[in-house]
């Protein structure tokens, strides 16, 4: 069995099949969006979900930014209540910068929301169609590993 190519017209009709999915969602405005966050700072809050508190050489690192940047996004993220800064109890000079529980609860939301759209998306299947799909993506993720 050969894999496709990335440019396969199969791949690109299923994407948007998949994409028409969740065009056809509700458009409320969730509460976290109300935040008004820029993508750098959600990725920041992501990224301190991952690797848990870091210094800040590690966050302009990720951010591909220099460390006044780095700082500049911590502190308007810093502001809405979803990070905090904190010297190290080991080394008082490093700065290390952490999600707070808002921040936490904050990612939580998302990821509740994600699940619930795609619980009400998947819902039309039936139970051979859920577990048909759950194999196919079980394929899809052991062939990206």
């Amino acid at each position: 069995m050969s894999e496709l190519s990335p440019d396969d017209p199969n791949i690109d009709a299923v994407v948007q099949a998949v994409s028409s999915l969740w065009e056809r969602q509700d458009s409320d405005v969730p509460d976290w969006a109300a935040q008004e966050l820029t993508f750098g700072q959600m990725r920041l809050l992501f990224l301190l979900s991952k690797h848990g508190p870091s210094p800040m050489s590690h966050i302009a690192e990720w951010l591909g930014v220099g460390l006044p940047t780095a700082s500049g996004t911590v502190e308007r993220v810093e502001r809405h209540g979803l990070v905090e800064r904190r010297h190290r109890v080991d080394d008082r000079r490093v700065v290390e910068c952490q999600l707070t529980v808002a921040g936490r609860e904050l990612l939580e939301e998302i990821a509740g929301m994600q699940r619930d759209v795609l619980r009400r998306t998947l819902g039309v299947l039936t139970g051979d169609e859920l577990r048909e799909l759950a194999r196919l993506i079980s394929i899809v993720v052991e062939r990206s590993r």
